[in-house]
């Protein structure tokens, strides 16, 4: 199954960097106005909510890659090699 694309192209560039440095995103169900879904990461990092439409998406796609990059349980170029 194809993942959950997120319809604003610069929040989806920020969930997809968040997937290729190990990080779940998981849609949210329903309708729900505010959240699309969560992110999470492998370790003990807080999940992180995807919002729907926030109301400037460069910024929130902006805090969802340094939530990302703050993650102390791997990154992209350790999974790599």
């Amino acid at each position: 199954m194809a993942a959950a694309r997120h319809p604003d192209g610069v929040i989806e560039e920020a969930v997809d960097y968040a997937r290729k440095n190990g990080w779940e995103v998981i849609k949210a169900r329903g309708g729900s106005a505010h959240a699309w879904g969560v992110m999470r990461c492998s370790g003990d990092c807080p999940q992180v909510s995807i919002f729907s439409t926030p109301r400037v998406p460069e910024n929130h796609a902006q805090a969802l890659r340094r939530a990302v990059d703050r993650c102390q349980h791997g990154t992209e170029e350790e999974t790599n090699g």
